[in-house]
């Protein structure tokens, strides 16, 4: 398969003065020690290490084709989109780009996929490439895709559907390799059988070259038409059929005419079928050889007059920019473990080695000294100096060097008073006096003409070794120690012992720093140390620090300070020191700039232990011993910008489902319990400058550092309005806050109105309940009442009862009472009153047949019946009466 990218020629070959800049960095990609080169394969997030179309999207991401899958850089990680975590994707393997104003077109044999931040479209291409395949793209200015096939034919993607170029008809064997819209409906097609202009307004075309030339690579500038053709050469086209030679294939019979791309400076770059690269300019040809790419053939190159983007068979991604550390261009010093670094009075820099002794360098020029020309040792700890010697020091001693001779005159040992030969510092203070600091105890001093003296130490102290000094703004010495703090000597004797809070394993100090407030901070085994108004503070890696060791704290005299470590060099602005000093939250996080190999360090381990760890020369550049050499940082380099950064939201990641965000905001859908959000901030030049936090303002108010992770995923989030926020900050500084409105839908049941509603009913429910539970206690109560009511009510009745049983058995009596005197005193009565009215009238009757004393006789006993009578009736009225 023959892999076609796209060429941009210029009227460059013409060419025109460059900018100094842009020249400056060129030179830099020739130079070793001023460029870095930085490898994406496959161990850092390439899905496969043959790139075959590579180009940057309108967002700034720069994407790559591979054979499993399409790969997008921001220059911090890698993604990488497949079928696997792309459906829509109809093939894994694309071969070839066309950047236009819609994003990129990628094309694969049969599909073709629109790139701009994430997958936008992808179009089934199977039934124009049947027994083909497409090898080339083009988008007019109406923004219409045009598609080259193998077959020779060119077909145009227009409202989602294919049509076939009228009126044209290649001949048998012909391929379309090259596309180029000229404007005003004209269009270049380059094929295997010469160049074509063709009008699509007219449908017509016509033969621009003779028919045996391949033109693989076509470009208008101007008016003009340059075209590439293999195993020949750049031409331009002329009228009639002419080609005009501007690059023979003469002086670049290596180029690779696939790679053929050109910058916007108006150079043009092409691999080498060999070895190396190709840089094609009015000023001529120039090659460039990459050691770690010398067996890998390139096949893409990017061009951003900064930074330099190609991608290889089989060495993935390679991305050469200017280093932000520089190296020392010595030969000898190259790849050195270097120890103890050192400018004297006049200029000098002198460098120790671990094992080589000792270099000077003046001028440019360098000098050695070592055991062969007297030195004691070639493992190097310190170096100092007086007005007339420099003193280099070792585990065997100090050994003296003349500065106007550069000879070796002598030594300072145990002999001559060292308690000691294992010398970790030599320093000259502000009074002229040189202070050797040793093992066991050696606070040794000699003031200008005199004789070596020892500061006296309690006897607790007498087997210290002391490694690090640091003259205060008030003419006293702070001097660190391993194991006992930090001793403050004031006129030649000892005044104060500061004991840090560490765990013996952490209580070495490295460094001492001394800040224009008085403040001290101590550079530990256990992080930064701040010692602030006789209270101790403590920076570790949690607040931001990148190692738990600081070997050396250097102030750059304008920003902030400069820390070296176990993972090379890290930068903290002053303001972030100062939040740092008055922040009372365990989880301050200092914003930071990490400088490593990546960025030009011949290795990211520093050295510590030495003095001096690291210091600032007369032109303010900050010099770092490592274990491969010495990085030299200039900090008046760093770029402070606002809104500078590249941010750009990603993706949301919702249920395996991954939806690109736009600027409106997210919808989560209600029940969601956990979704992903993505984001980038693109930068190629050197991502490290940026710290990024995040946070919900209406959750937490504090800023949460994001670290590596490009990703923020939440988690049982309820449902509502928030705003999620990301701070950039570019080295230490506010660059900018990005923010992304998000809506987390809730079910009928979580809605407010439905909560409300909720609320009443409970009230409602709890007001019966409660009127319920009263009414209960109130029937209760009378339910009792009637009950005892009930019960009285009943003894009641039963008296009642059994007073109406008496009544009635009086109503009875009485009722017999009344008949005996209805039926037996009306009986005698009548008969007494019939035989008194007898009596009184007897004369009147004659036949009565009594005798008037008969009947007085008859009346008597009547009489005296009725009595017995009453008397009975009385006698059980008596009875009623006493049984009421």
């Amino acid at each position: 398969m023959i892999i076609i990218s796209f060429l941009t020629f210029s009227r460059s070959l013409e060419a025109k003065p460059f900018e100094a800049e842009f020249e400056e960095n060129i030179k830099k990609l020739k130079n070793r020690n001023e460029h870095v080169v930085e490898l994406w394969d496959n161990t850092r997030g390439l899905p496969q290490n043959a790139i075959y179309a590579m180009n940057f999207d309108h967002a700034g991401f720069l994407w790559m084709a591979t054979e499993e899958g399409l790969a997008r850089h921001d220059g911090l990680e890698i993604k990488v989109f497949d079928k696997g975590g792309y459906n829509r994707m109809l093939d894994q393997t694309y071969y070839s780009f066309f950047k236009g104003k819609s994003g990129i077109w990628a094309s694969s044999d049969r599909s073709i996929a629109l790139l701009d931040k994430t997958i936008t479209k992808v179009i089934d291409c199977n039934h124009i490439a049947d027994n083909s395949w497409i090898m080339t793209l083009s988008e007019d200015d109406n923004g219409y895709l045009w598609i080259g096939t193998q077959d020779g034919n060119v077909h145009l993607w227009k409202n989602d559907t294919f049509s076939l170029l009228p009126n044209w008809k290649p001949e048998q064997g012909t391929e379309t390799q090259s596309l180029f819209h000229k404007g005003d409906g004209i269009m270049l097609i380059g094929t295997n059988n010469g160049l074509y202009e063709y009008n699509y307004q007219k449908n017509t075309h016509r033969l621009l070259t003779e028919r045996n030339i391949v033109a693989r690579k076509v470009q208008v500038e101007g008016g003009r038409i340059y075209i590439a053709v293999p195993e020949k050469g750049v031409y331009r086209v002329e009228e009639d059929m002419k080609l005009v030679e501007l690059v023979s294939f003469e002086k670049i019979k290596d180029v690779g005419f696939h790679t053929i791309t050109k910058d916007k400076y108006n150079n043009l770059w092409a691999g080498s079928t060999e070895n190396g690269l190709i840089r094609i300019h009015s000023g001529g040809i120039e090659r460039f050889y990459f050691d770690e790419i010398k067996n890998y053939t390139i096949r893409n190159i990017q061009y951003d007059g900064e930074n330099l983007y190609l991608g290889t068979h089989g060495r993935g991604l390679v991305i050469v920019k200017p280093a932000k550390v520089q190296k020392i261009n010595h030969q000898e010093l190259r790849e050195k473990n270097v120890k103890a670094l050192f400018q004297d009075s006049n200029d000098n820099y002198w460098i120790g080695t671990k094992s080589e002794g000792v270099y000077k360098i003046e001028n440019g020029a360098i000098k050695s000294f070592n055991t062969s020309n007297g030195l004691l040792l070639n493992w190097v700890n310190t170096i100092g100096e007086d007005k007339n010697n420099i003193y280099v020091g070792s585990t065997a001693g100090i050994s003296i060097i003349d500065k106007k001779t550069e000879k070796i005159i002598g030594s300072i040992t145990e002999k001559t008073g060292l308690k000691s030969n294992y010398v970790y510092v030599v320093f000259e203070d502000s009074k002229e006096t040189l202070w050797i600091l040793t093992r066991y105890g050696g606070l040794h001093y000699r003031e200008k003409g005199g004789e070596l003296k020892r500061v006296s130490l309690p006897d607790k102290f007498r087997n210290t070794n002391f490694n690090t000094i640091k003259e205060l703004q008030n003419g006293e010495l702070m001097i660190g120690s391993m194991n006992y703090g930090a001793f403050r000597i004031a006129d030649h004797e000892f005044k104060e012992n500061i004991d840090l809070p560490l765990k013996p394993g952490e209580n070495v100090i490295y460094a001492i720093h001394q800040d224009s407030s008085g403040d001290l901070w101590f550079g530990t085994h256990g992080g930064i140390v701040l010692y602030k108004d006789g209270k101790f503070s403590r920076l570790t890696r949690e607040n931001g620090l990148s190692s738990v060791s600081v070997f050396s704290i250097t102030h750059d005299g304008k920003r902030g300070i400069w820390i070296s470590n176990n993972f090379g060099v890290q930068y903290f602005p002053e303001k972030e020191l100062e939040k740092f000093k008055t922040s009372e939250s365990e989880s301050f996080h200092a914003a930071s700039v990490v400088y490593n190999k990546s960025h030009g360090m011949p290795n990211s381990e520093t050295n510590g232990l030495i003095f001096p760890a690291a210091f600032k020369d007369n032109t303010g550049k900050i010099w770092i011993p490592t274990v491969e050499g010495v990085g030299i940082i200039n900090p008046m380099n760093m770029e402070l910008k606002d809104n500078s950064a590249n941010f750009k939201w990603d993706e949301l990641l919702l249920g395996g489902e991954k939806i690109s965000i736009e600027n409106e905001g997210l919808l989560i859908p209600a029940g969601t319990s956990s979704f992903q959000v993505s984001f980038s901030n693109i930068d190629f030049t050197n991502p490290s400058e940026f710290t990024l936090y995040q946070r919900i303002p209406s959750k937490n108010e504090q800023w949460i550092p994001i670290r590596e992770q490009r990703s923020i995923i939440f988690s049982g989030l309820r449902p509502g309005n928030y705003e999620l926020q990301v701070r950039v900050m570019r080295n230490g500084q506010l660059d900018g806050i990005h923010t992304l409105p998000m809506e987390v839908k809730a079910f009928f049941f979580e809605m407010i109105w439905f909560r409300l509603i909720v609320v009443s009913l409970a009230c409602i429910l709890a007001y019966f309940i409660v009127t319920y539970i009263a009414k209960v206690k109130v029937n209760n109560t009378l339910e009792k009442l009637v009950q005892e009511r009930t019960l009285e009510l009943s003894s009641t009745n039963d008296l009642l009862k059994e007073a109406l049983t008496k009544i009635e058995s009086q109503n009875y009596s009485l009722k017999e009472i009344t008949w005996q005197q209805s039926h037996l005193v009306r009986a005698p009565l009548t008969k007494a009153l019939g035989l008194t009215h007898l009596l009184i009238n007897y004369p009147k009757y004659k036949e009565v047949g009594k005798s008037k004393d008969q009947v007085k006789k008859e009346i008597l006993e009547t009489l005296e019946q009725l009595d017995k009578i009453v008397r009975e009736t009385h006698k059980r009225s008596e009875s009623l009466v006493n049984n009421k």
